[in-house]
């Protein structure tokens, strides 16, 4: 490996996991929605074994004060991989969540992973581990796992203006969040892993509240690009697809997989 690739590997982590959780109530009055069983262990559980199998050896969860089981449950580390936790007082949006991460990884490259989106693959090379090989290997400020999505639903999602094409692994141009199904530049949708450089501290500072009055991911992105950064994107194959466990049918989605994995269907 080169010495530029060498700077440009990414071996932390940020999850945000400080959300509260309101479209599963009244479950979520229990216990974190990050800790909900998926077959069995928790959610984050596989989200952390995601990002631990792909190389990552410091992980930073962001919190509240009502997430203490979190760190609880992962406590200081496991296998050699040391585990922090920071507290978000207010959740203000993504990009808020995301500066909370700023003293724990300096100047270092990071991945952001959400701690409530699952992905399913079929392929030996998961898409964080092709979020990280993408990081690597270019010139990229930022990188993202987009995911295919029907038309009529874009409007649900931050979707991305692809720059020449659209391959297994693209530059972008823009980002348009939930537009309508004629405005959309593409169908790709974000999908929950991302991985960026110190810049986007910077382009936090500078994004102003967005939709629902809290502070986007895909706003300070913009700014990037607004910025002559170059954005990359991996797309998920047909094999693979991403749950949000933030809603009950999104879940019951996942739980059944995971269910059916276990009793040999």
């Amino acid at each position: 490996m080169s010495s530029q690739n060498k700077l440009r590997t990414i071996t932390k982590a940020v999850i945000p996991a400080a959300g509260k959780g309101t479209r599963l109530l009244p479950l979520t009055k229990a216990v974190p929605k990050e800790l909900i069983p998926l077959g069995k262990k928790p959610v984050l559980e596989h989200i952390v074994e995601e990002v631990i199998g792909a190389g990552i050896s410091e992980v930073l969860f962001v919190i509240s004060e009502e997430k203490t089981a979190i760190r609880s449950h992962f406590g200081d580390g496991i296998g050699g991989v040391r585990f922090e936790y920071a507290f978000q007082a207010e959740q203000k949006g993504l990009a808020d969540a995301v500066m909370c991460g700023r003293d724990f990884t300096g100047d270092d490259p990071f991945a952001v992973v959400l701690g409530d989106s699952v992905i399913e693959t079929d392929q030996r090379t998961t898409p964080f581990e092709r979020v990280l090989n993408t990081h690597r290997d270019t010139d990229a400020s930022g990188v993202i796992v987009v995911q295919k999505t029907p038309l009529a639903e874009v409007s649900r999602y931050g979707i991305v203006s692809p720059k020449h094409g659209t391959a297994p692994s693209f530059e972008i141009d823009g980002l348009v969040e939930k537009p309508k199904p004629e405005q959309a530049p593409s169908e790709y949708a974000i999908a929950g892993r991302y991985a960026f450089d110190a810049s986007i501290y910077d382009c936090i500072r500078r994004t102003k509240p967005g939709a629902n009055g809290e502070y986007q991911i895909t706003d300070s992105i913009g700014i990037m690009l607004n910025d002559a950064k170059s954005v990359w994107c991996v797309a998920l194959g047909p094999g693979e697809v991403r749950r949000d466990i933030g809603t009950f049918p999104s879940y019951f989605e996942a739980l059944e997989v995971e269910i059916a994995k276990h009793s040999g269907r």
